[in-house]
């Protein structure tokens, strides 16, 4: 039986996610292996069915188990957490979780934008954009396909210079000298269609998390829109929200909807 501190005001539930999650990197519970059952966790922690269900819940919510109706639970390898609130791209987020990425460059090309673009990215009658389009791996495999529409004028020579340590991010800000000020972005759920599919060695149909950025310099210009197809088995999202404003109503003009961005 596995003995919980129980003169601590560290709750129950915690003690148990805590408990499990070390057996999960100690690679006690394996990837793909499930782990014993409510019944068989409720005797071994000597704890309700709820503080079970509870930590349970937890871990779920964290991406390290997923539970299988009919099967039991599983662990799972850890999703990539992209935390909205700060701007940051794909390499860092993978840095963050002890992930080696790489990159595969698909297409860079400069071109003239379509009007609605134009107006979207503030460019001028004349301006043209570099559509830079890559496949991001993760410890090898490919995790995400990004293809970003950058204005010309904003990063000169782009398309014969390597991209530093693969982050296009850090190319703006280290190369071109650039201060990514704010973004702007969307996401929504999406399936992987035959073309995407194959990029990401994953079945048709699949789903996919679909975002839709606009990222922006001091002055107010944009910098970069991306559209960006992540499969959502290995990325998700995690957003943090507090407190409310009381008595006021939600104006629709706070709302970024899909076709703004």
């Amino acid at each position: 039986m596995s003995e919980l501190n129980r003169n601590t005001p560290m709750p129950l539930y915690f003690q148990v996610a805590e408990n499990i999650r070390e057996k999960i990197t100690q690679n006690i519970y394996q990837l793909g292996k499930h782990i014993p059952t409510e019944t068989q966790l409720q005797n071994e922690y000597n704890v309700s069915r709820e503080t079970i269900r509870k930590a349970i819940s937890d871990l779920v919510a964290e991406g390290l188990i997923e539970k299988v109706r009919g099967k039991g639970t599983f662990v799972v390898e850890p999703k990539i957490v992209h935390r909205i609130g700060s701007i940051y791209g794909c390499t860092e987020e993978m840095l963050g979780r002890g992930m080696v990425p790489s990159t595969k460059l698909l297409e860079i090309v400069e071109l003239s934008p379509p009007e609605s673009m134009r107006i979207e990215m503030r460019l001028t009658g004349s301006a043209k954009i570099i559509k830079l389009k890559r496949l991001k791996y993760a410890d090898n495999k490919p995790v995400a396909i990004l293809t970003s529409y950058i204005p010309s004028e904003l990063v000169p020579g782009i398309c014969q210079d390597n991209f530093m340590d693969g982050s296009l991010y850090k190319t703006f800000e280290q190369v071109y000298h650039h201060v990514l000020s704010k973004a702007e972005e969307v996401i929504e759920a999406g399936s992987a269609g035959e073309q995407e599919a194959h990029t990401l060695e994953i079945q048709k149909n699949s789903p996919l998390l679909v975002a839709n950025r606009l990222t922006y310099l001091e002055n107010g210009s944009v910098i970069e829109k991306l559209i960006a197809f992540y499969r959502s088995d290995v990325y998700k999202y995690n957003v943090k929200m507090e407190g409310r404003t009381t008595g006021q109503h939600l104006s629709i003009n706070s709302v970024k909807l899909p076709n703004q961005i």
